[in-house]
């Protein structure tokens, strides 16, 4: 049988050598599979010139589970001492999750791995029970972190020493954070700075209002504000801060766990945030979607409509509000003009809840009336028209 040229080479022992540009793209390419981690591994075994396109993608963003997790840190700390046995892994690191981390490690070995990924680290998940206060020093040292995810710690960490420590990473950007009410400063003590560079924010955790001064010194930068778990906060102080940011904020976020912060009328709110593009809201037990879709004619007088394009609301009783005036005032909000920009509703219920079967016949004539604005929107084009819409979702 004839070989092939390909065959030939392969079996006189010749090897063709690819060059390290396609070498990268191939390692950029498996990085993106669900099994790059094994893959990545393997490329490493092939030769040196494919280890040295491998490693790098392969120590990016680590699959870091409380199987391989000692193994990690014997790769990254091979001494206590970090004068001693450096390695080179650590400054490829540019994705730290050890959100699947639980009772592994502990916080100083968290504190020991900040340290030694600080130069390249971009994106750090905490764990859960080995994030703490001590933790924050070496936290405050990564520079070139954009992304800061605590959300998930159950260390009790004060707000005021959480923001001294990110005070100066000026290219932080994202912060999602779980603490606690603290002390706040001392009238003689100059009130902590946040991130210069911070846009997106989310909140979790026993703060209460008197907490809230500190938010008030949030950068002009903030765009997105989110509040998740918050049970001791009250709608007053949130609404106040709100409006202090009114100017800058894009897209706001009242968590269905934030028991005390209600949206009494949807108008208010609106007014205070001129330029409001994404709210999301929780319609409490019995509360009618009617009784917040009020005073739009008065306030905005349908001849320049609220930017808004996106509102969701996460319902805690379903039964108790679905009725036919409800949502003929938010069509009307709409079709009216006060809303001219809305193109997406979303409800999320819980698992267990059902709307009534009236229900789908009125989110039909929404979903016409908004996929129908979209379609007019080719020029400006808002959202995609597949995204246009009223959806009914779980969650």
């Amino acid at each position: 049988m004839a070989t092939t040229k390909s065959q030939t080479l392969r079996f006189d022992g010749k090897s063709l050598t690819l060059p390290s540009e396609i070498l990268i793209q191939i390692a950029e390419y498996v990085a993106c599979l669900p099994s790059s981690q094994k893959d990545l591994w393997a490329m490493t075994r092939v030769s040196r010139s494919w280890y040295a396109a491998a490693v790098p993608a392969l120590y990016h963003s680590p699959n870091i589970t409380g199987r391989n997790f000692q193994l990690f840190v014997r790769t990254l700390c091979p001494s206590i001492n970090p004068h001693l046995r450096k390695t080179d892994f650590s400054a490829m690191i540019k994705v730290l999750d050890m959100s699947k981390l639980v009772h592994d490690g502990s916080k100083s070995l968290t504190s020991r791995i900040l340290g030694r990924v600080r130069d390249g680290l971009e994106v750090f998940v905490a764990p859960q029970s080995s994030f703490a206060i001590n933790c924050l020093a070496a936290l405050s040292k990564c520079q070139h972190l954009r992304e800061l995810d605590l959300s998930l710690i159950s260390q009790n960490v004060g707000l005021t020493q959480l923001l001294r420590s990110t005070s100066k990473l000026i290219q932080l950007q994202l912060m999602s954070i779980k603490c606690n009410g603290g002390a706040l400063p001392k009238p003689s003590d100059p009130d902590p700075s946040w991130p210069p560079s911070l846009s997106r924010l989310s909140i979790s955790g026993t703060l209460d209002d008197k907490d809230l001064l500190l938010l008030r010194s949030l950068p002009s930068s903030v765009i997105s504000l989110t509040f998740s778990y918050c049970p001791r906060l009250s709608t007053g102080p949130v609404k106040g801060l709100v409006k202090t940011l009114g100017c800058s904020l894009l897209h706001l976020h009242l968590g269905r766990q934030a028991n005390n912060i209600r949206c009494e009328r949807l108008s208010d709110w609106l007014c205070d945030l001129p330029k409001l593009r994404l709210f999301r809201v929780t319609l409490r037990n019995q509360q009618s979607l009617g009784t917040i879709m009020i005073n739009y004619q008065t306030i905005f007088g349908g001849q320049n409509p609220h930017p808004l394009e996106y509102l969701m609301f996460d319902c805690t009783d379903v039964n108790g509000y679905w009725t036919d005036a409800d949502y003929e005032e938010l069509w009307s909000a709409v079709a009216e003009g006060y809303l001219g920009r809305l193109r997406r509703v979303e409800f999320h219920y819980r698992k267990n809840a059902r709307p009534p079967k009236f229900v789908k016949k009125q989110l039909e004539e929404l979903n016409d009336l908004l996929q129908a604005l979209a379609r007019e929107d080719r020029e400006r084009e808002i959202i995609n028209v597949e995204d246009a819409g009223a959806y009914i979702g779980k969650g």
